[in-house]
């Protein structure tokens, strides 16, 4: 890429116990064909090797900053916060720390921020790997429920039909490490993501950026996602209850539609429907799911609180009480 009067990039790599991928991270950061980033390394009081590892890649000439906690954080976007804030750049890469990229990564996502000040936001398609980097599919199919092909070209759309169209409805914006976007729109307010949302912060994030401005999607897949048991992900399913994560969720979306109605949007009635039903859905599997777990006094309450829905899907109004004695009993 002909490197003339390109804008700085901060790659932040914030890192926790993550020795194993780190080199390979930062391989593929320090290779990239795009020349003007800066990196700024983070860790959160690892206990493995990643301190001799950062502070080895520490002495490059475009580390800025190398931070390591004495205290451990136990939140990932506290780390996010303390990178943004250390940031001189224009333009943000949360670069998480066990994943990897291609070395043409920067060059080909930051293109469409470039041609468009309009655009605030950019991310690519992403591979699924294994913890040995071996390529095992495609995040394509993350939203083959939501559409058939809509993600298999490359698009610029309207933050708030996105929301709308897919973001409402998952986040289809899987991986921090495949995203660019501007530093001016990354509020600090955007960033204070509490215990309660952070399994899924950066889904809140994404939605805030983007609601009335606009994003682009690279449908190449520049960015590797990797699976592996120490990610957040895979210890979200270990240390937590699946009702727990539903839980998580809902809080989430009540905090979308109050940060909505604060925005009053044109298409904020679209938008507000569809995630009632989606509560209305998820409560409703929190109730049998509390009731299966022998937890039948909660279940049977939750199953109250969205009775229409329980009615609407088993379709049987006069044998309904005989139905709910069946499963408290």
């Amino acid at each position: 890429m002909l490197q003339t009067n390109l804008p700085l990039i901060s790659v932040i790599v914030p890192n926790y116990n993550h020795e194993k991928y780190l080199k390979q991270r930062l391989e593929s950061i320090f290779n990239q064909t795009y020349d003007n980033f800066e990196v700024i390394l983070l860790d959160d009081c690892s206990t493995d090797n990643s301190v001799e590892i950062l502070s080895g890649y520490a002495k490059k000439s475009k580390v800025t900053h190398c931070a390591f906690n004495d205290k451990n954080s136990g939140n990932t976007f506290t780390q996010w916060s303390k990178g943004v804030a250390l940031a001189k750049g224009e333009y943000i890469w949360i670069a998480e720390s066990d994943d990897f990229c291609t070395p043409n990564f920067i060059e080909e996502v930051i293109k469409p921020l470039l041609g468009n000040s309009e655009i605030i936001l950019s991310y690519c398609q992403s591979h699924r790997t294994n913890e040995n980097g071996a390529i095992t599919g495609n995040w394509i199919t993350h939203t083959d429920n939501l559409t058939s092909d809509f993600f298999s070209k490359d698009f610029e759309i309207e933050g708030n039909l996105f929301i709308e169209k897919f973001l409402i409805f998952k986040n289809v914006i899987p991986n921090a490490s495949a995203v660019i976007f501007r530093k001016d729109i990354c509020l600090e307010e955007y960033l204070q993501i509490g215990e309660g949302l952070r399994y899924c912060g950066d889904w809140v994030l994404y939605f805030k950026m983007i609601l009335n401005n606009k994003l682009v999607f690279v449908s190449e897949s520049h960015n590797y996602f990797r699976y592996h048991n120490k990610s957040v992900i895979a210890n979200a399913v270990k240390e937590k209850s699946k009702v727990y994560i539903i839980d998580v969720e809902l809080e989430m979306r009540k905090e979308l539609i109050r940060f909505l109605k604060q925005k009053r949007i044109p298409n904020q009635h679209q938008i507000s429907a569809s995630n009632k039903i989606i509560i209305k859905s998820l409560k409703y599997e929190k109730g049998f799911l509390l009731i299966h777990s022998n937890q039948k006094s909660k279940g049977f309450f939750v199953l109250l609180s969205v009775f229409d829905e329980f009615v609407k899907r088993y379709k049987f109004k006069k044998n309904l009480r005989i139905k709910f004695k069946r499963l408290i009993s």
